[in-house]
């Protein structure tokens, strides 16, 4: 049988023991002692496990150990596992069934945990005329602790278990309970049920741009909003990259530290230009002071497709190349943790936040900071994109290395400015226009990435050998790895044409044109 578990709320007027002799009244039950459990519910710091529609938790039973995934709607059953170590991230727990679920899910984010409750559980089996037990209900009385001084009661559940080959005692049990008994089904799961009591929302936090802006807003007050949000973004994800959690807390640092340098270079005119200046260059040293620690995650998170892509003769020997990266990591790591401690990161912080918070001047200064967020957006979108396509049809074939990389990054500058002001343009239109550009960044990010991780492990054997740290098998694997990573580049190169031509096709001019090439006076800021 695949039946689902089912939740019933227990009502406070009427509390467990009604609820067990109302039971016994209409089946005959037979009650196990009751036991304590305690339930560890986790999540990735983005809610990963949340937005894919289900709950993963340890279950604690005596001396039992057990990881659950349950769906919060779905009809497919609840998944168990055993558990006999730590939950840090999926690809360490216990082959099982749980693990094969939350592993593409989870990635390489740690699973964090986010709320734990205490429950007093009493199975009661329903038996047929043979005594044999054809269904289980297990009643919860649920608390939770955020602290020793603050405990929430939650409300009393009864879970309903089917066991297979009885089905219509399952149904029929289900038919008391909501019939007879007249108790409703928990719509709202448990680990929901303990968020919303400790205050907290599911989904707090997200990196992605998901504006709902006023296009004739003032432009300074909707890039203060649009820049408050990249603040929150940053902020939030510093205790997880001191900490060291995952390489995503970094790397989602890294971006909104990147989004908001363009932001204050691309939306023009909004700001007085010693603040944009300012601010421009105190971010760009957040960047510097991330940058090794990152390097090191993308050598160390690409280490395994590194030896695969070699001749497997050659695989074993790219092992000293890791064990250099993890010598050089801690102290890159910790280097980075008390920069982001620093007297000099919190001012940075602090001095950002009260300039955003502030209420924009009455009579600035700045040309562009009255006019309608719309005006604005239209105006550098579409000067934006002239320099995309003035950049991109001036390469060819011989062009070298660095025009690529300008092109590139004024992509980026035109993608990030896609993504501030998509709320304003049809939805449909602007999915299509950031994937195509998405396209063509992919296809400039693998050229320019791969010569740049060519470059580093190419010095980074020479250091190698300088220190006796590679032999000669293990010099020729990582020349073997320089030579795969800069044919992949080529094959990049090789590429960049058509992806352009596909970018710079009829169809998505019109479409640029459409949307952002509208007549204002006053010209385009």
């Amino acid at each position: 049988m695949n039946a689902p578990v089912r939740d019933y709320l227990v009502p406070e007027r009427t509390g467990v023991e009604e609820v067990k002799r109302m039971l016994q009244a209409h089946r005959q039950i037979a009650a196990d002692p009751a036991r304590s459990v305690i339930r560890r519910f986790y999540d990735t710091f983005d809610w990963r496990i949340f937005h894919a529609g289900g709950c993963l938790w340890e279950q604690v039973d005596s001396n039992t150990r057990q990881l659950f995934w349950e769906p919060f709607q779905s009809k497919q059953p609840q998944l168990k596992q055993r558990l006999t170590g730590e939950v840090s991230f999926a690809d360490q727990l216990d082959l099982g069934p749980v693990r094969a679920r939350i592993a593409p899910i989870s990635s390489i984010r740690r699973l964090l945990p986010i709320v734990q409750i205490s429950s007093r559980v009493q199975t009661l089996r329903v038996l047929n005329e043979d005594e044999k037990t054809v269904v289980r209900m297990e009643i919860e009385e649920n608390r939770f602790e955020e602290n020793p001084r603050n405990r929430h009661v939650l409300g009393a559940r009864i879970r309903v278990r089917p066991i297979r080959g009885y089905p219509d005692a399952y149904r029929g049990v289900l038919r008391i309970l909501e019939n007879e008994l007249e108790l409703i089904p928990a719509r709202t799961p448990l680990l929901l049920e303990a968020l919303s009591a400790a205050g907290r929302t599911p989904g707090d936090y997200s990196s992605k741009l998901n504006f709902r802006l006023d296009p004739d807003r003032r432009a300074d007050e909707t890039t203060k909003e649009i820049l408050l949000h990249l603040l929150n973004v940053i902020e939030a994800n510093i205790p997880g990259v001191r900490e060291n959690l995952d390489p995503e807390f970094l790397h989602d640092l890294r971006v909104a530290v990147r989004r908001t340098r363009s932001a204050l270079s691309q939306i023009k005119g909004v700001f007085a230009p010693e603040i944009v200046q300012e601010y421009k260059d105190r971010f760009a040293w957040v960047g510097q002071i991330t940058g090794p620690v990152r390097d090191l995650d993308v050598y160390l998170l690409d280490f395994p497709s590194y030896q695969r892509s070699l001749p497997e003769f050659l695989q074993p020997h790219l092992e000293p190349l890791r064990a250099f990266l993890l010598s050089h990591y801690d102290e890159a790591q910790k280097a980075l943790a008390e920069q982001l401690a620093s007297q000099e990161m919190q001012d940075l912080l602090n001095n950002w936040r009260a300039f955003l918070e502030a209420p924009a001047p009455e009579h600035p200064t700045a040309p562009n900071a009255l006019r309608p967020t719309k005006w604005v957006a239209d105006a550098r979108i579409w000067r934006m994109y002239k320099r995309v396509l003035r950049e991109g049809r001036a390469i060819d074939e011989t062009s070298p290395p660095e025009d690529l990389h300008e092109l590139r990054k004024s992509c980026k500058k035109l993608r990030y400015l896609l993504e501030f002001f998509a709320s304003l343009y049809p939805k449909k239109e602007m999915r299509k226009l950031i994937k195509i550009l998405k396209t063509l960044l992919d296809n400039l990010g693998r050229f320019q990435d791969l010569a740049v991780q060519a470059d580093s492990l190419r010095r980074t054997a020479h250091t190698m050998s300088e220190e006796g740290r590679a032999d000669p098998d293990s010099l020729l694997a990582m020349g073997v790895l320089v030579g795969g990573l800069l044919s992949r580049q080529a094959a990049a190169r090789q590429e960049f044409a058509g992806t352009f031509a596909t970018f710079d096709s009829p169809s998505h001019q019109r479409l640029f044109r459409s949307l952002f090439r509208t007549k204002k006076k006053g010209g385009h800021g």
